[in-house]
């Protein structure tokens, strides 16, 4: 793949400040300050009227009154003061002659959002702003920022769209010790937006884990699909400004489909950044309290029953071998409890021995300063524990002098450490919520209508014909036909048996934000939000399974989940549906189902298929067979998320040369981060289509195509590989024209690829399906593919598939 194209503007090699024309504008002058003490800085240059400093004459960088008296061009433009004299359009057309492709905007601007975007597409240049508190990248010496503390350098990115929670964050975490890779101030998004930072953010190799603070996300598909992309492969922690116009239960719901963990308070992520970028899987067991005093631990306690974590009763042998250790010098239970007075060494016994158990999943200890903790030892022993065995330790510090530093140097040491017990605990919360996400995230549900054939136009002609009689709200007799279609056959009469502990109430409603939902509830508890639980649809058995539990934590019921993924089924295909309501849900032995029905319609005639949905469904229609020249029949169908080993098989057994051809470098196999990015795929932003033969009853991989969104809403990234006995069976051009109509469905207009140019057989083969081929001014050894999908082109297209 190319550079990311928010490279320059997140991660500049250089750097121009365009002064503005006032010497004495605070925001220019705090900039320009805060550039100036930052060790080993980017290389900078002003622009504009020179600043009014206490050191003006002793400022490290040079300048120049305009962009057009520039020696070099830069990476990044910032725009930091005020230019009453020129227009918004002038700056964007300066610095696009300048070759500067991406502008900062410290500053506000009153022009209109679509004239800004226009001009910069015009000009070629990226914008983030206005009203952005800035950017950082301290590995680089990037501190384009307004914040007052620097950020050290670290692991953990950060990305806000209010300045001000940026910077108290920052400085919150500079005090504990904790660096960053990224820091982003989104500002007022004209241009770039949340999901392209995400995407950024995703490939970038220094950010291990993503904090984000957000107040809008633009469109929820393309937010929800970043998300998802990018909590695929590192944690991610989102605290939202209220819930930004969505249902409360609905952004949870949303959220969790990402893998990412969403907080409530600012504190969440301070709990959250403590372990983001060190903390361990949870594994099974239950979390032990340990503490010198009763105070901490019952007060850490205390916020694990409101987050409903399990705390461990130590049981049988594992009882016995505390109580041996303790030695009557404290009480052994779910807060273990040591006497202040004992010395550092008991409470690491206490822990090591528990670890030991599988009743123990993690251990957290508190710690409180007192006369008798061996602050020095204390490191040696916390290290060396973490060291000796794989589950989690999270240490409490309380305190402040020594035990501020001591925290640094175990966060250091890749420890969790917290200063209160309450975010220990909300630490280790985000770590369950994060693993079970994770698991949420893996699912690519069908809408299960092309599996089951489904006669979707029928259902949909169906609905338009009651609107037409004036039946907006259609009775469950009304619905009948439409429900015996997606497999949910209603009884109007209540049956003696019902499968379930008692009656449910169902219904799919509509978010402000992120569109249909499904709700789950008793019958009658409904009015009460606290006790319906939200899933967005599509829903598969794992999806169903889920939010059955949530809603009923002890009751399993293979008849529900089933009715959950008809009705979610429905909700994908049928947009008509506004609102449904099923009460006093009962479901019979014979597999029908009694419930009272309302519902409402709507005019969906000039939506396209899924649109209406936050999450897209596995896109099944791409699913195809191709006869090849030697007459085998091969599936061509979308990646899942459990093709990893198949892939893994593929590449594998392909020659050294087509490897070296595919990825442009020397790699024997993929790795499990590569995997996991190449089968788990977000169907709204990228498509895998996988060539698949069935040999010996199992699934053989002989050849795939994938392309891969810029983010600019018109142009993609494609590259196509086959296994070496594949070539020359016709097999690569269907891929690629499949591709072709893929990419062209989610409006890609522009299709272009890196070839390396001794690659001369992959030359000719993208020459034969129309692309132009150049040579790359940055590398000299590749060649450039480039590809318009236009109509004639897409036309062409078809009458060939249609030939095959």
């Amino acid at each position: 793949m190319s550079q990311h194209t928010l490279q320059s503007l997140l991660a500049p090699k250089s750097m121009v400040v365009l002064t503005g024309e006032d010497e004495h504008d605070p925001l220019m002058l705090a900039l320009v300050e805060a550039l100036s003490h930052a060790k080993r800085p980017c290389p900078v240059n002003l622009v504009g009227v020179a600043p009014h400093t206490k050191n003006a004459s002793n400022l490290p960088f040079p300048h120049v009154s305009s962009l057009n008296k520039l020696n070099n061009t830069a990476d990044l433009a910032i725009l930091a003061g005020p230019y009453p004299h020129s227009s918004m359009e002038e700056i964007i057309t300066d610095c696009g002659a300048a070759n500067i492709g991406s502008l900062l905007m410290l500053t506000w601007t009153d022009e209109p959002s679509a004239k800004l975007l226009k001009l910069l597409r015009q000009h070629n240049v990226r914008l983030l702003g206005p009203n952005s508190f800035g950017v950082c990248r301290p590995k680089q010496g990037v501190f384009a920022w307004l914040g007052l503390t620097h950020p050290l350098p670290g692991r953990l990115a950060l990305m806000s769209q209010s300045g001000t929670v940026a910077s108290a964050l920052v400085d919150w975490a500079t005090w504990q010790g904790i660096g960053f890779s990224q820091v982003v101030s989104m500002g007022t998004p004209v241009d770039v937006m949340p999901s392209q930072v995400l995407d950024y953010l995703s490939n970038d190799f220094d950010s291990q884990a993503i904090l984000m603070y957000l107040q809008k996300i633009g469109r929820p598909t393309r937010f929800l699909s970043s998300l998802r992309a990018t909590g695929r492969s590192k944690p991610v922690a989102v605290v939202t400004e209220h819930s930004m116009g969505a249902d409360e239960r609905v952004l949870d719901a949303a959220l969790s489909r990402t893998g990412a963990v969403r907080g409530r308070r600012l504190n969440d992520l301070i709990a959250a950044a403590s372990v983001m970028t060190n903390a361990r899987r949870v594994k099974e067991g239950s979390l032990l309290i340990i503490g010198n005093g009763a105070g901490p631990g019952e007060l850490a306690a205390q916020r694990a029953k409101e987050l409903n974590i399990d705390l461990l009763s130590p049981e049988g042998e594992l009882h016995d071998q505390l109580e041996a250790i303790m030695a009557g010098r404290g009480g052994i239970g779910p807060v273990t409890t040591v006497w202040a007075s004992c010395a550092t060494d008991l409470f690491i016994d206490l822990a090591k021995t528990a670890l030991n158990s599988e009743q123990c999943g993690a251990v957290l200890l508190t710690l409180s300063p007192t006369a008798f903790i061996d602050v020095d030892s204390l490191y040696d022993l916390i290290s060396k524990l973490h060291k000796t065995q794989k589950k989690l330790v999270l240490v409490c510090l309380l305190g402040g002098g020594n035990m501020t530093s001591m925290r640094t140097r175990i966060n250091e040491a890749g420890i969790p450490t917290f200063r209160t017990p309450e975010t220990a605990i909300e630490g280790f919360q985000f770590l369950v919520q994060f693993q079970r996400n994770q698991l949420l995230a893996k699912q690519a549900p069908d809408s299960h209508a092309f599996r089951f054939k489904i006669d979707v136009s029928h259902a949909t002609n169906a609905l338009n014909q009651l609107r037409k009689e004036g039946k907006k709200t259609p009775s469950g007799e009304d619905l009948r036909g439409i429900f015996e279609l997606f497999h949910i056959r209603l009884t109007s009469r209540r049956q003696a048996s019902n499968l379930l502990s008692a009656p449910i109430h169902l219904r799919v409603f509509q978010d402000a934000i992120f569109g249909p939902a499904i709700g789950l509830s008793l019958e009658g508890a409904q009015q009460h939000k606290q006790a319906e639980a939200v899933a967005l649809p599509p829903l598969n058995t794992i999806l169903a399974k889920d939010l059955i539990h949530r809603a009923f934590p002890n009751m399993a019921s293979f008849e529900l989940e089933k009715l959950l993924r008809n009705l979610s089924t429905l909700v994908c295909e049928l947009p008509e549906i506004e609102y449904l309501k099923l009460s006093d849900v009962r479901i019979h032995e014979s597999g029908s189902c009694y419930a009272e029905v309302s519902s409402s319609l709507r005019d969906c005639s000039k939506m396209s298929r899924y649109e209406h949905l936050a999450i897209h469904p596995y896109p099944r229609q791409w699913v195809s067979e191709l006869v090849l020249k030697n007459s085998e029949v091969v599936t061509i169908r979308p990646v899942l998320p459990r093709d990893s080993g198949i892939l893994a098989n593929f590449v594998r057994s392909m020659s050294h040369e087509t490897r070296y051809f595919r990825f442009i470098s020397n790699i024997s196999e993929l790795t499990p981060r590569m995997l996991a990015s190449m089968s788990h795929i977000d169907y709204d932003r990228e498509m895998a289509l996988l060539a698949v033969l069935e040999r010996n009853g199992q699934d053989l991989l002989i050849g795939t195509a994938r392309y891969i969104d810029n983010f600019d809403d018109q142009s993609c990234e494609f590259a196509v590989v086959l296994g070496d006995e594949f070539q020359g069976l016709g097999l690569a051009s269907y891929l690629m024209r499949q591709l072709f109509r893929v990419a062209s469905d989610k409006g890609i207009r522009v299709m272009k690829g890196i070839v390396l140019a001794e690659n001369k057989r992959m030359l000719d083969f993208c020459q034969h399906l129309g692309f132009n081929i150049r040579r790359d001014e940055d590398d000299f050894g590749q060649m450039i593919a480039t590809i318009k999908l236009t109509p004639a082109l897409l036309k062409n297209v078809e009458a060939k598939m249609h030939k095959t």
